[in-house]
């Protein structure tokens, strides 16, 4: 049974617990990655000045951000291994699978998320999800 890399879990400790539960749950089922959790101002800036962020850490805060507690409201997770050279329509097969993945253990445990890949959240888990949305940030869950 997979489990997260120390890597892996010391950025997921940066987040909400509702969020740590959640992927400890999904990790079990399909191996992934923690890409970032917690973000201070100045990389959240840095990701906006990027165009890989919409939100600029100022006028309008990410919930990467530290909340009243600390915490991180929002994590990037990426299935493990994915090969980014690979076909397109590969790589979009393999982060839908993994959306359904996680969003099959939210709805378990009763836990709100927005996945970056549907922010609308009109996806009905069959077709591509992608397809109506400006901005697709697929590594992007955060609690709604």
């Amino acid at each position: 049974m997979p489990t997260f890399s120390t890597a892996s879990t010391r950025r997921l400790d940066t987040c909400a617990p509702l969020l740590r539960a959640l992927f400890c749950e999904v990790v079990k089922r399909s191996d992934c990655t923690i890409l970032e959790g917690l973000r201070f101002t100045e990389r959240q800036q840095e990701l906006y000045r990027q165009g890989k962020s919409k939100l600029d850490g100022v006028k309008q805060r990410s919930k990467h951000q530290a909340g009243p507690d600390g915490l991180s409201r929002a994590v990037d997770v990426a299935p493990y291994p994915i090969d980014w050279r690979t076909q397109r329509d590969d790589v979009a097969a393999r982060w839908l699978d993994f959306a359904r993945v996680v969003l099959a253990v939210a709805d378990e445990q009763g836990v709100k998320v927005r996945w970056g890949g549907d922010w609308d959240g009109d996806w009905d888990r069959k077709s591509d999800p992608t397809s109506d949305q400006r901005f697709n940030d697929w590594p992007h869950w955060e609690l709604r």
